[in-house]
Formats: structure tokens, C-alpha cells, sequence
């Protein structure tokens, strides 16, 4: 018969914890260095690295960093490998490749509200190698623009960033029979409360004149905003996995003594899940967007839904829909849209040896929305719907070219179809 002698077994396991300890443990992380990088300066690299040197190597949080770098949005590719360097210790090194930094272009742009226009752009992306951006930019044909724009994401402190815009916009309305000149300043700060929370206030001074044959309507507008986000992405580009939420609230002042003052709340939420992971992974996605409003019914304030950044299948409206009432159900000054997207990775996103980005995706879509001008009516509408197909194409700065093609329906009847062409992802 077989005797344990426990004594002797606590013993063992008492002698050997310290070679578990031993042979177990994580390596030292000694040095994280940088290869790649030519005009961004290294400071730059170096305060997204939240990985402590002389500790155990955490994976996790490495992988945490190199995230965080190329979710500064400068560069096409970033890559992490682990050296070993010593006994039990390691280098952690992050390969980048940098995006292009000057976009001078003239070209042509396409607007779902305007249509077609001639563009000239000198955009200069991570200005004096600090991840700042200046743009300047015009255009002329469907709306005609001139604009300057500059964003610093740390110009003190810990994340806290500036934004400083104006420009002038001549089009015409899209579905109101009027043109419209459009002026416009805005300062901003931001500040990140931690890695996902993160605050916004700042300021616009608005002023807008809509004119035709027989009337010319004049408003300029006081507006402060603040805004609340939460993020926890994985990507910002092309996220797999986590949360993207967002609150805005606008107060516009009239200046000119009418009383047309009004406020706004935006809201938006998305969910992020990778279904399948991997290079070739396929991740669902579903997002909800509202906007609610308090203050006077104008219908310069008339909103629509429909379109590449709303319910898609659905056209542009125009101003003789509008006029017709016949979608009168598309239009009001509130509204609520949700979408569900799967989105399938066909080819895996990389940089050519021009420093660009590449890839392919194709997704499934299906949106939905109501709108109205009274609040309280606003879920007693039936709903739109749109679904379809479309494609992504990675394209640096500006984060896709994308194509989605859909169908539209309301009270369970076929109403039309809409090819879009839109950049970044609808959400």
C-alpha cells in the first residue's frame, strides 16, 4: 500500500516556488528604443511609451504603446519587437514607418451635398516633426472655400491641445432655395484625463447670410461648446475592439437681438467587437447618433437624414423633395440614427515604398433613423431604413476612401438606391 508522507511533499513545493520564480518570470525591459523615425522628433516617440524600465516585461502594455503610436495618426506602420539583450533582460523596439508630411494637391473633391468641386490643399501633417498639423486649404465648384487650420495635441502639459480655425464657405443650400456665405472662427482647448476620458471646450463665431432673388436673411452667432468623450479603441482608424463615446453641447447666442438662440446636444456611441481575429479578422460594429435641440423652430435649422454619414441607401435630398413634402418624414431639427456594420479585412493594411497606407475591406451594413422637430414626437415616427454593401480603402491622413452602396425602405416599402462616396468611416 502506498503512503504519502505529506511532511515530505510540503517540503518539495517549498523548495521548489523560488526555481518557479526563477524560470518563470517575465524578462526586465532595460531600453525601448526607435527605429525609423526622420523628422518626428523623439520626444515625440518617447511620451507614449507608458511601459517602465527595470520592471517585468508586460506584453500587454507594450502592445498598449504601440497603439498609442500609431494612433497619433503620422504614421503608416508600427511595429514592436522583443531582443533580448542579457541574462533575463530585454529591448523593446518599435519600427515606424512615417507618413507622407506634405499633401500639396489640386484635384478634384467630391461632397454629397455639393457635388463636384476643384480643391487646392497644402496640408502639412506633423509640422515641425511634433505631430502638429497645418492646413490651408481652398476649393471652387460645388461649394467654394478658403481655410486655415492649426491643431496641437500637446502644447502644455499632458495632452492638452489647441485648435485654432477660420474660414469663409460660398454654396448653395441643399434642400433650402437659398446660397449661403458662411464665416467663421473657432478656438478650441483639450485636455485628456486619462488615457480614455477626455475634455474639450471652446469657441465659434459664426456668421451666416442666406440670399436669393427676393430675400436676404443675416445671423451671427456667440458659440461656446464643451465636450465629454470616452475611448477605449484599440485602432482609432479601424478599430476592432472596444468603446467610442461622445457628448457635445453647442449654446449658440444671437448677437443681433432677435432672440434666435438655441441649444444642442450631440450624441454618439459605438461598440466595437472582433468576431474573427487575426490579419484577416472581421469585427461588428454598431453605433447610435442623436441630436436634440431647445430654442426656436428656424428653418434654416432643419436638419435631414439620409445619405453616406447618416441612413444609407438613401439620396441627398435637394429642394424640390423638400418643397414637395413627399419625404417629409426625412426632414426636422431632431433626430436618432443606429447602425450595424461587419466590416471583413480582405487585404491586410500596409505602407508601399511611397510611405502611404493600403489595404481592403468589404462590410454588410444595415441603418436606421427618425427625425422631427418636436422631441417628443420623435419615436412615434416610423422609422427609415437602409442596407447594403461597400468597400474601405486605407489612404493615410484622412483614414479611408469609402464606397457604400444601399438600398432604402419605409413602412416595409422599396424606395430607392443610393451609390455613396464618402472619406473616414461613418463611425
Amino acid at each position: 500500500m502506498l503512503t504519502i508522507n505529506y511532511k515530505n511533499v510540503i517540503l518539495f513545493f517549498w523548495l521548489a516556488i523560488p526555481l518557479i520564480n526563477l524560470f518563470g518570470q517575465s524578462p526586465i525591459v532595460k531600453k525601448v528604443d526607435f527605429l525609423g523615425y526622420v523628422k518626428t522628433k523623439l520626444y515625440i516617440l518617447e511620451r507614449e511609451i507608458q511601459h517602465p524600465l527595470d520592471t517585468p516585461l508586460d506584453t500587454a502594455l507594450a502592445e498598449a504603446d504601440r497603439l498609442r503610436l500609431e494612433n497619433l495618426g503620422i504614421f503608416s506602420m508600427v511595429n514592436m519587437q522583443i531582443i533580448p539583450i542579457g541574462h533575463n533582460e530585454v529591448n523593446v523596439r518599435y519600427t515606424i514607418i512615417e507618413n507622407w508630411r506634405f499633401f500639396p494637391m489640386l484635384s478634384p473633391l467630391y461632397n454629397e451635398k455639393w457635388g463636384w468641386s476643384v480643391g487646392a490643399t497644402l496640408m502639412i501633417n506633423n509640422f515641425r516633426g511634433r505631430n502638429e498639423s497645418l492646413v490651408v486649404r481652398g476649393q471652387y465648384g460645388g461649394q467654394n472655400t478658403f481655410g486655415v487650420e492649426y491643431y496641437n495635441p500637446w502644447i502644455t502639459g499632458d495632452h492638452v491641445s489647441i485648435k485654432i480655425s477660420a474660414g469663409n464657405d460660398v454654396y448653395d443650400h441643399t434642400f433650402l432655395p437659398y446660397d449661403v456665405t458662411y464665416n467663421h472662427f473657432q478656438i478650441g482647448f483639450g485636455k485628456y484625463i486619462n488615457n480614455r476620458l477626455r475634455t474639450k471646450a471652446g469657441l465659434f463665431l459664426s456668421e451666416k447670410t442666406y440670399s436669393n432673388e427676393t430675400e436676404t436673411r443675416e445671423y451671427f452667432h456667440i458659440t461656446p461648446y464643451s465636450d465629454i468623450t470616452f475611448d477605449s479603441r484599440d485602432l482609432y482608424a479601424s478599430p476592432s475592439k472596444g468603446i467610442y463615446s461622445t457628448n457635445t453641447v453647442y449654446a449658440r447666442f444671437d448677437t443681433k437681438g432677435n432672440a434666435l438662440n438655441q441649444l444642442l446636444w450631440s450624441h454618439s456611441t459605438s461598440k466595437y467587437h472582433e468576431l474573427i481575429d487575426g490579419k484577416w479578422n472581421t469585427v461588428l460594429g454598431l453605433n447610435v447618433d442623436s441630436r436634440f435641440t431647445f430654442g426656436n423652430n428656424l428653418d434654416i435649422w432643419h436638419d435631414y437624414i439620409g445619405g453616406a454619414y447618416s441612413v444609407r441607401g438613401w439620396k441627398v435630398p435637394n429642394n424640390k423633395l423638400y418643397e414637395s413634402t413627399e419625404q417629409s418624414y426625412r426632414f426636422g431639427m431632431n433626430w436618432v440614427t443606429s447602425s450595424v456594420e461587419i466590416r471583413q479585412t480582405v487585404v491586410p493594411k500596409f505602407a508601399t515604398k511611397l510611405g502611404n497606407e493600403l489595404g481592403l475591406s468589404v462590410v454588410t451594413f444595415a441603418d436606421i433613423g427618425v427625425i422631427d422637430n418636436d422631441i417628443a414626437n420623435l419615436f412615434q415616427n416610423t422609422p427609415i431604413l437602409g442596407t447594403g454593401v461597400g468597400i474601405r480603402i486605407p489612404w493615410s491622413v484622412i483614414g479611408s476612401i469609402r464606397l457604400d452602396y444601399g438600398w432604402s425602405f419605409y413602412k416595409g416599402k422599396y424606395v430607392e438606391q443610393a451609390l455613396h462616396l464618402a472619406f473616414g468611416e461613418k463611425f
